[in-house]
């Protein structure tokens, strides 16, 4: 174990096991005053409940509110959300991104596109997919696509101010390379490996998205469930837990999308 002149050294770094039992420690520390707050009375348990009623409730929500149908319902939304908005934005970047003319025509409207305000858009969505399971896909996927479309454009941007790109670049050109040698073997690697954590970082937007998007003709899913929890009675303690659990899988998903982005772009890491 460090010393504490290590471990407050500003700049500094620890061992791994220390960094284990660090991040251990603060998870203790973080349950601990999670369950000292509402006992002792500084917030009611109305607004913040104990940790030990949100894990009890689960039970509830298991045999009452169809948890695992809930789950998966989410789940596949998410995935139908992503999937759609990379196979329109990843080849529409790229050609915004690689074309003069559409470059040029479109890069201010594509970049002014992100500040679109989504939850004023549900009326939109409704009335072009109506009220079944696709509108909350077309939803979610319009709400990823605004933020990757941009991302695109911008990682092509940047091989111009990466010197080792624009080095790869010349050299490509004085091998006297296609087009199409060019994007197969320079650009679609350069730009997809470092637009991935672009991809990676918008986890936690999806599962934003995926609550305003369930709550649109609310059918089921966890955002379906934020709302029997907060517009039937008083059932705080479930809306923790459906939070939770959003939290844990988007946790999850950060990590498995990381592990994919080593297996996809090993030169990344070398």
């Amino acid at each position: 174990m460090e010393s504490l002149k290590e471990l407050f050294k500003f700049g500094g770094e620890v061992r791994k096991q220390t960094a284990i039992t660090l991040n251990i420690m603060g998870w203790i520390l973080f349950l601990f005053l999670w369950w000292l707050i509402p006992t002792m009375g500084w917030i009611q348990e109305t607004i913040l409940p104990s940790p030990v009623k949100v894990l009890a409730c689960f039970k509830t929500l298991f045999i009452e509110r169809n948890l695992l149908y809930n789950t998966g319902y989410s789940i596949v939304i998410n995935l139908g959300g992503y999937l759609q908005a990379l196979l329109i934005a990843v080849p529409l970047g790229f050609m915004v991104g690689m074309t003069p003319f559409f470059n040029h025509l479109v890069s201010k409207q594509i970049e002014a596109i992100r500040f679109t305000p989504l939850p004023a858009t549900t009326g939109i969505f409704m009335a072009m997919f109506g009220l079944g399971f696709g509108v909350k896909i077309e939803f979610l996927a319009f709400g990823i696509f605004v933020y990757l479309l941009p991302a695109v454009n911008q990682r092509i941007k940047d091989i111009e101010t990466d010197d080792h790109l624009k080095a790869l670049k010349q050299t490509i050109w004085t091998l006297n390379a296609s087009p199409w040698q060019s994007l197969k073997h320079f650009y679609i690697p350069s730009v997809l490996s470092r637009f991935s954590m672009d991809v990676i970082n918008l986890v936690a937007v999806s599962w934003t998205y995926i609550v305003i998007a369930e709550m649109i003709n609310a059918q089921g899913g966890m955002g379906y469930m934020i709302y029997m929890a907060t517009s039937r009675g008083s059932h705080v303690d479930q809306l923790y837990a459906v939070l939770l659990l959003i939290i844990f899988i988007g946790f999850v998903q950060d990590k498995l999308l990381k592990l994919l982005d080593k297996k996809l772009f090993k030169f990344k890491y070398a």
